[in-house]
This record gives C-alpha cells, sequence and structure tokens, in this order.
C-alpha cells in the first residue's frame, strides 16, 4: 500500500463514474397489457431507478476493486467473484443492498466463495453487502462468520466493510463518491 496514490485513485475514479453517468440508459419499460398511462410513467421512473441502482453497484465494485492492494474481477472472471486482494489475502463477493439477492443467488454466491475458499485456504472469503434497511443497521450491523458447505465464510455489512476495506480513508472516500456522483448522475 506504500505506493498507493490517493489522488491518482479520486482521478480514475472521478473519469470512471462520469463515463458510467454517460452511458446510454434504456427508457422505454417492458409491455404490459394492462398498463395504462399513469403505469408506463410509473414503470419509467421504476426503470431511471433502477439503471441507476445498477450503475451506484458497479461505482461500488469499481471503488473498492481499484483501492489500494485490490482487483476489480469485473464481470467473467473465472472465479466468478468482484474482488480480489493478493497482499491482503481476501476474496469479495458484492452487494450493494442486503436484499439484493434471493436465495437461490445467494446460495450460487456462497458456493463460489466456498470453492476459493478450500482452494485458497489462506484467504478471507467474505460476502459483502454496503447498505442496510435503515441508517443504523448501516452504521452498527457488525460482521460474523458463517459456514456454508463445511467451509468457514464471513459476512460484512455496511460501515465496517467499507473501514475493512479503506481503513482511514473511510470517511474521504464516501464523500468523494456522494460529491462526484452528484455531479455526474441526473438523478
Amino acid at each position: 500500500m506504500s505506493d498507493f496514490n490517493r489522488a491518482k485513485y479520486f482521478e480514475k475514479l472521478d473519469a470512471y463514474i462520469k463515463e458510467t453517468f454517460k452511458r446510454p440508459v434504456k427508457n422505454v419499460p417492458t409491455y404490459d397489457i394492462l398498463d395504462t398511462e399513469k403505469s408506463k410513467s410509473t414503470k419509467r421512473e421504476a426503470l431511471k431507478l433502477k439503471q441507476y441502482q445498477m450503475k451506484i453497484g458497479e461505482i461500488w465494485q469499481e471503488t473498492i476493486g481499484s483501492y489500494a492492494g485490490c482487483i476489480n474481477l469485473k464481470v467473467g472472471h473465472e472465479t466468478g467473484l468482484d474482488i480480489l486482494s493478493h497482499t491482503r489475502k481476501f476474496a469479495v463477493e458484492l452487494k450493494n443492498r442486503t436484499n439484493t439477492d434471493n436465495a437461490s443467488s445467494r446460495k450460487t454466491n456462497n458456493d463460489k466463495l466456498a470453492k476459493f475458499k478450500t482452494e485458497h485456504p489462506e484467504y478471507t472469503c467474505i460476502y459483502a453487502m454496503i447498505n442496510c434497511d435503515t441508517e443504523e443497521e448501516t452504521i452498527q450491523t457488525k460482521n460474523k462468520k458463517f459456514y456454508h458447505g463445511g467451509v468457514e465464510l464471513e459476512q460484512y455489512v455496511g460501515l465496517e466493510f467499507l473501514t475493512f476495506i479503506f481503513a482511514s480513508d473511510t470517511n474521504i472516500i464516501i464523500e468523494f463518491l456522494k460529491n462526484t456522483i452528484a455531479k455526474y448522475s441526473t438523478l
């Protein structure tokens, strides 16, 4: 981490966030035979919000995955995971919210973490969620260890996870993201 350049990190993140929000979005929701003008308008707003939330998830993955000692594995990596750190020996499956996965995808994601842990027992394998339902839960929820397929995994939520990753840079990174997203987002 000694060669980590925070200014360059923020510069690259700014460019990434700008490009993310410049990408075209779909603005025609799927057809429903029961649609009315009112329901179509509501669906367009919901689609806009869903696409915004997906972009926020991508931004979090890039923010964490490009931080000192971390690698953003992006889509299609052989592990199926999101973030890896060889220097700090951890692997992460990342979600923006605690309700992002249904039971089936949660099992699949835990399977990927357990497989990685079996192949790399020296790594801490983390199922991480940035946001809970409330501010209090996001700030106060503690990590926990659990077993999946006989393998010990960890679940981190909210501020504790961000502090695990960013340490003393946590607050400055959160503020940078808030300001930069506000600068480029139309929402």
